[in-house]
């Protein structure tokens, strides 16, 4: 896995920066298994229900699907919480 510095380890929240380079749109993107290593603090079955649910809770734009994987976008993730905290 490539260490992107961008990516604050610690949390989702607060002004998460969009991506602004070709290679920062690719790492932006993650698969289930990855995005949980890289936030341990999201539990795997969690974000297995947010993903199956995504088109009724608003996450849908910020998950795509390439074959049988499902990729994350990370700050799509973290716009879309911190979104649902401020709403919720």
């Amino acid at each position: 896995m490539t260490d992107n510095t961008s990516i604050p380890p610690s949390s989702l929240g607060g002004n998460y920066p969009p991506p602004n380079t070709p290679e920062d749109i690719i790492n932006d993107w993650l698969t289930v298994e990855s995005f949980c290593e890289r936030f341990p603090n999201i539990p795997e079955p969690t974000l297995r229900w947010q993903l199956t649910t995504r088109k009724r809770n608003g996450l849908e734009p910020h998950v795509r699907v390439i074959g049988k994987k499902r990729y994350i976008s990370v700050s799509g993730y973290a716009a879309w919480l911190s979104d649902s905290a401020i709403a919720g």
